[in-house]
């Protein structure tokens, strides 16, 4: 029987909060806010300087609301920025998916969360990629690499001297079939989600922390190869990194009203109406 990346990686959880204005992210995309979020800005002050330092310039991120059925017409996750730049960008983009709602009495699920997406010039290689994260959140963030796990498979092997050299030895890495891997398209091998607006579809390598408790939650993912549409994105969850370096989680009543107010407050703004996804995350019945 194979093994799913659900299976490899347990208890996969996220902590929501709400950032201030910050560089990169628009004034009006702000979002509500809610406990915890100071540990967040801490981690997101963290990133910016570091990845800045590395020549990563600021992107504006998506709107929330996306205007297509895929996720119930809420941005999913870092797609689509970075295509034919020629500098590295990174921006900090605002997700929700609505299968997260299922999950939601796990301690740590929450209703929306951020990712810090890079997007590398061209001539930044997979090694340089793996390196500038792994010492983000090894040596910059101060996480324990001997808690650190990799998901991935075969294709990602060129890599495994970089991951030995931040810490991360043959033992913390977990090899999946490919094609098993290619088959969930859920990421930690292959990242190919069904239905995507975007027809993303890239080789991946996920990173999980273990927590005391021994569950794992993924801080990050990455794209193996450098190649069109994706263009080797590298995406860190900025409020899993938080709850890492804090050893806390949360739950997902801890941000439901965020986003309740987030949403409405994008709909309002841009004449969208409430998308099918703000109703399935909060519970609610569909409008008629």
């Amino acid at each position: 029987m194979g093994i799913s990346r659900r299976n490899l990686i347990g208890a996969t959880v996220a902590l929501g909060t709400s950032a201030p204005v910050m560089q990169g992210l628009d004034p009006n995309q702000a979002r509500a806010s809610m406990p915890g979020n100071k540990s967040v800005e801490d981690v997101t002050s963290l990133a910016v300087q570091y990845f800045t330092s590395k020549g990563y310039a600021a992107g504006a991120p998506k709107p929330l609301l996306t205007g297509v059925d895929h996720n119930g017409g809420l941005t999913y996750d870092e797609d689509g920025f970075g295509r034919g730049s020629a500098r590295s960008l990174y921006v900090i983009q605002p997700c929700a998916r609505v299968e997260d709602a299922q999950a939601q009495r796990k301690p740590g699920a929450l209703p929306f969360f951020t990712i810090f997406a890079l997007y590398p010039a061209e001539a930044v290689t997979a090694q340089r990629r793996t390196s500038d994260l792994l010492k983000f959140l090894t040596a910059v963030a101060g996480l324990d690499s001997k808690r650190l796990r990799v998901t991935t498979t075969e294709l990602a092997k060129p890599l495994f001297a970089d991951f030995e050299r931040y810490g991360i030895s043959s033992e913390q890495i977990r090899l999946r079939p490919v094609a098993e891997a290619q088959a969930e398209g859920a990421g930690s091998g292959w990242f190919e989600p069904k239905g995507h607006p975007n027809a993303a579809a890239f080789a991946s390598y996920s990173v999980e922390f273990v927590m005391e408790d021994g569950n794992e939650i993924e801080i990050a993912e990455s794209a193996v190869e450098f190649a069109p549409p994706h263009n080797g994105v590298v995406a860190v969850g900025l409020e899993r990194l938080a709850m890492a370096r804090n050893g806390q989680l949360m739950n997902w009543d801890d941000g439901a009203k965020a986003f309740k107010e987030t949403i409405e407050a994008e709909a309002q703004r841009s004449g969208k109406p409430l998308p099918s996804g703000y109703f399935d995350i909060l519970g609610l019945p569909q409008p008629g």
